[in-house]
C-alpha cells in the first residue's frame, strides 16, 4: 500500500490512528522524522491510510478569515506563554465546560510528544514553544473518544497536524475546537535530542537539563532567549539570534522535506483558530506592544466566532487587516526555502562540534535596524509604570 510521496508525507500520522488492523507505525527515519511503516504481513489492503491522508485529500478551507491583535491580561500567564497568551484563554474556556486540551509538551527527556490536560494548573506544559516535530502517538483516538463521549475537546499542533486530525475524524464534531500555529516548519527531532546532549556537554558536565525555555521573555519579546537549566546550578542562557540550533532553525536547515512545499499555508484555513506572533505590532499596532508578547489570532469558522465574544473579557483585543498583520511574518503564507547546505548539515551535525558547524552554515546575522518605533517605546513605558501603580 502507497502513501503519499516520501517528501510531501508531513508525518501526522493520520494514517497510524485509523488504520483498522493497526498494522500502520510510525517510525524515525535516517533524518530522525517520523514515517508510516506499514506491516505488509497485516496489511487487508483497506484504503484508509490512503483516504486520511491530508495531502492526498485536504480539508476544505474557510473563505470568511477575521484577524485580531490581543493580549492575556494577566502578565504572568503572558509572560509564561510563546507571544500574547490567547491559547491559555481558548484552554481555560474549554477547561470551564468540562473538556479536555491537548497540545505538544515536553517528555521527562525533553522530547516532544502530543499529550493532553484536564486541570488548568497543567496547562504550563503545553505553553511555550517546542522547535522539534512533535510526536502525535495515538492522540487522534483519544480525542475522537472525547469527542463521542460528549465532552469539549481543544486539540492544537501544527497546521498538518490539524488537517489530519480532520481527515482522520472525517466529520466536523459541535464540541471540538481546532488550534493551529503559524509554523515556521518542523525541524528534526534527532537534532534537537542531538543539540540537548550537546548542550549538557558544553553547559554541565554532561548532565541533562531540568528545564528548557526556548522563548524565554526575561529580555523581551522582541528579543527572545533560549535557556536550559540543570541541577547543579549551571545556566544557559543565549540570544535567539546568537544560540546556534535557532539559528539553524530560523537557517532551514534541519526542517522536514514536506516544509519546503507545505500544502497548509495561508490565511484561510481549516482549523477553527490559528495563533502566532503579531510581528510588527510595534509599528502597526503599538499601544498593544509592551514587548511581552503579542498574539495575531484568526477566527475561521463559525464555531470560533461564538466563542470569541465570551473570551475578550479576559485580554485587549482590537480586529485588524488579515492581509496586512503579515507583512512580517511570512510563515504564514509561504513555505520554507530548501537551502543548498541542508543535506550537508544533516550529515555532519552529530560528528563535528555543532556550535562550529552552526557558525559556518548559519552564521550569527548581522543586527537589524531598530524597529521600535517612538510610540511604541511611549506605550511601553506607561504600560510599566500603570503595573507599578496596581492601573489595569
Amino acid at each position: 500500500m502507497d502513501l503519499c510521496k516520501t517528501g510531501l508525507c508531513t508525518g501526522c500520522s493520520a494514517c497510524a490512528n485509523a488504520c483498522p488492523e493497526q498494522c500502520i507505525q510510525m517510525a524515525a527515519d535516517a533524518e530522525g522524522f517520523l514515517r508510516p511503516k506499514i506491516d505488509s504481513s497485516q496489511c487487508v489492503v483497506c484504503g484508509t491510510c490512503q483516504n486520511v491522508c491530508p495531502v492526498l485529500h485536504p480539508k476544505a478551507h474557510s473563505h470568511e478569515t477575521v484577524a485580531y491583535a490581543a493580549v492575556h491580561k494577566d502578565d504572568a500567564i503572558r509572560l509564561e506563554s510563546t507571544s500574547g497568551g490567547v491559547f491559555s484563554l481558548l484552554c481555560q474556556w474549554v477547561l470551564d465546560h468540562g473538556g479536555i486540551v491537548f497540545g505538544a509538551a515536553y517528555a521527562d527527556d525533553f522530547s516532544v510528544a502530543h499529550g493532553c490536560v484536564e486541570k488548568a494548573s497543567d496547562l504550563s506544559k503545553l505553553r511555550t514553544a517546542k522547535y522539534a516535530q512533535s510526536a502525535i502517538g495515538d492522540s487522534y483516538r483519544r480525542a475522537k473518544t472525547f469527542l463521542e463521549q460528549g465532552r469539549y475537546v481543544l486539540f492544537s499542533g501544527t497546521p498538518c497536524q490539524i488537517g489530519g486530525l480532520r481527515t482522520f475524524l472525517g466529520k466536523d464534531y459541535g464540541r471540538l475546537l481546532t488550534v493551529d500555529l503559524i509554523c515556521h516548519g518542523v525541524p528534526s527531532p534527532a537534532v534537537w535530542e542531538h543539540y540537548i546532549q550537546y548542550r549538557g556537554e558544553q553547559d554541565a558536565q554532561g548532565e541533562r537539563p531540568t528545564s528548557i525555555n526556548l522563548r524565554s521573555k526575561e529580555s523581551g519579546w522582541a528579543g527572545y532567549s533560549i535557556r536550559f537549566d540543570y541541577a547543579g546550578g549551571q545556566t544557559y542562557r543565549m540570544p535567539n539570534s546568537q544560540d546556534p540550533y535557532l539559528r539553524c532553525f530560523v537557517k532551514d536547515l534541519c526542517l522536514r522535506p514536506s516544509c519546503y512545499a507545505c500544502s497548509f499555508k495561508g490565511i484561510d484555513r481549516c482549523s477553527d483558530f490559528t495563533l502566532g506572533d503579531y510581528w510588527g505590532v510595534w509599528s502597526q499596532l503599538p499601544e498593544l506592544d509592551d514587548n511581552q508578547g503579542t498574539s495575531i489570532v484568526l477566527l475561521h469558522s463559525e464555531k470560533a466566532k461564538r466563542i470569541w465574544p465570551e473570551l475578550l473579557s479576559g485580554m485587549k483585543a482590537v480586529q485588524v487587516d488579515a492581509d496586512q498583520c503579515f507583512s512580517e511574518n511570512p510563515s504564514a503564507l509561504y513555505s520554507a526555502t530548501e537551502p543548498d547546505d541542508r543535506q550537508m548539515f544533516l550529515s555532519r551535525y552529530q560528528s563535528e562540534d555543532f556550535s562550529d558547524l552552526a557558525d559556518e552554515l548559519a552564521p550569527i546575522p548581522i543586527p537589524p535596524k531598530p524597529q521600535t518605533s517612538v510610540t511604541s517605546i511611549l506605550h511601553r513605558a506607561a504600560h510599566k509604570i500603570k503595573r507599578m501603580l496596581g492601573i489595569q
